[in-house]
């Protein structure tokens, strides 16, 4: 796992006043982070589009350090306005560095350039103004290799993006974003997974985790798949009892219960049985043979899903489940889809919060913070704001374990934030937030905890969606068989 920071001043201002390291000792570390990358393209142009202020400064220092091994202009809208910034700019004249207009600029980019965006950093906020949207839009369009300092100019520090040019969200869209010091909440927005491009972590003086060493607590911490904790099967004396029994609800839409048992099945449960209600359809279905079926929860359950293909007009047998749940306390709970509908859920969640994963996407997220007390909000605040409302949701529910999905998915409990970026646009279909619910089913069912097996089962979910990444035909069997071929 890394560290994940909303904003770092605190960590600059504690690395310069514990390290002794100045304005002048960063701006050069970070120059060089961006020569690195730089150098890596093997390309023989390049161009820096520099700011008035740090990152500003960040690209004057890149230019004057590759200036006469490499071809380097610089194009600066606007005048410095930091000391560091006029001083870097200064230097970097010394050294022969030319200053284009943007007419020239624009006549420069073809397929072999690199173009570095050193315009704004993480305190950039409201829209870019229309020129720069323009040459944004511009670039984003050629061929060129784009690398930016920081964060692509135009995201803002929660990671929103609130230009739009000729009906598209403008930012300058990134190949590689050079991260200074640490990793920011910003890059792990939905909409900047677009425009951040492959994330390079860049110490600026110190390592990061002297950099990180402070009183300023992470606001979450991001996950890779070396964080997945397969359920793998060592003891070899067993039987299927000792692996749990998952029961999936069957409702309105029978097939996501299905799919979701299949998941569970395929993910080391030991027994699947589908409980079926009044508004069930399996038969309509071709049942795999190995998936049991009964009108109640069977006595050995470990494990229920709750919501998938549910349906709104059962809530009453919702609660004659509920009651049984109730009366087995070792009982864990997924809660998906249609539940988030449910009027009650903010009183079933102060009964079960302990043992309850929670798996809503954002439209279903607004109707559950409503629900739970929490106001309207539209979506798009809810995706814009994403880390703000997870925190909140879990002040008031701290047991509970909330997995919001989203271009990149957010697991959130009482003890902290876990951003996972595996998942691709692919999983983008009907079935796959079934699969996965059933996927975190199967690992309660196993006595996971219920902040381990959201954890594994999104890491799995994700990296198994992978080989597929931009194609439009994956299936929720296809993905099953994928997580079957996962290794530890």
């Amino acid at each position: 796992m890394q560290n994940v920071f909303a904003t770092v001043t605190q960590l600059e201002a504690h690395a310069h006043n514990a390290f002794g390291l100045t304005e002048d000792i960063m701006i050069e570390n970070a120059a060089a982070a961006l020569e690195k990358e730089v150098r890596a393209t093997g390309a023989t142009c390049v161009l820096i589009i520099c700011g008035s202020g740090n990152n500003g400064s960040d690209g004057y220092a890149l230019a004057r350090r590759i200036m006469g091994a490499i071809s380097c202009n610089v194009y600066a809208p606007c005048e410095p306005k930091t000391e560091n910034c006029k001083q870097q700019r200064a230097l970097a004249k010394a050294v022969g560095v030319h200053a284009i207009r943007r007419a020239t600029f624009l006549k420069m980019i073809h397929a072999r350039t690199v173009i570095v965006d050193c315009l704004y950093g993480t305190g950039f906020h409201g829209t870019l103004d229309a020129q720069t949207a323009q040459l944004f839009l511009k670039i984003n369009s050629t061929p060129c290799t784009r690398i930016a300092c920081d964060i692509p100019s135009g995201i803002d520090s929660r990671g929103a993006i609130l230009t739009t040019y000729k009906n598209k969200a403008i930012a300058f869209n990134a190949h590689t974003t050079v991260a200074m010091g640490a990793l920011k909440a910003a890059y792990f927005s939905d909409i900047a997974k677009d425009f951040c491009g492959h994330i390079v972590k860049a110490n600026i003086g110190v390592s990061a985790a002297l950099f990180e060493n402070c009183s300023s607590l992470p606001d979450a911490q991001l996950l890779s798949c070396r964080d997945m904790h397969l359920p793998v099967r060592e003891k070899k004396s067993v039987h299927k009892g000792a692996f749990g029994h998952a029961a999936i609800v069957a409702g309105e839409k029978s097939g996501a219960a299905i799919i979701a048992g299949e998941a569970a099945l395929a993910f080391g449960t030991g027994l699947v049985t589908l409980v079926e209600t009044t508004q069930s359809s399996t038969a309509r279905f071709k049942m795999p043979p190995e998936l049991m079926s009964a009108k109640m929860f069977p006595k050995n359950t470990t494990a229920v899903l709750l919501g998938s293909g549910f349906g709104r007009v059962q809530y009453n047998a919702a609660e004659e489940l509920l009651a049984w749940i109730s009366l087995h306390k070792d009982v864990r709970i997924v809660l998906d889809a249609d539940m988030f509908y449910y009027e009650k859920i903010s009183s079933l969640l102060k009964r079960f919060s302990q043992r309850v994963v929670l798996t809503p996407h954002p439209k279903e997220f607004q109707s559950l913070l409503k629900l739970c007390s929490f106001g309207s909000h539209s979506v798009e605040t809810l995706v814009e704001n994403r880390l703000e409302f997870v925190k909140k949701f879990s002040a008031q529910f701290p047991k509970a374990v909330l997995v919001l999905k989203g271009a990149n998915t957010f697991i959130s409990c009482g003890s902290g934030v876990f951003i996972s970026t595996e998942g691709n646009q692919c999983l983008a279909k009907a079935g796959s937030g079934d699969v996965l619910a059933g996927l975190i089913c199967a690992l309660l069912a196993q006595n996971y905890s219920t902040q381990e097996a959201a954890i594994t089962a999104v890491l799995a979910h994700g990296c198994a969606s992978q080989p597929f990444a931009k194609s439009y035909a994956i299936s929720p069997h296809k993905l099953i068989r994928e997580i079957e071929k996962l290794s530890i």
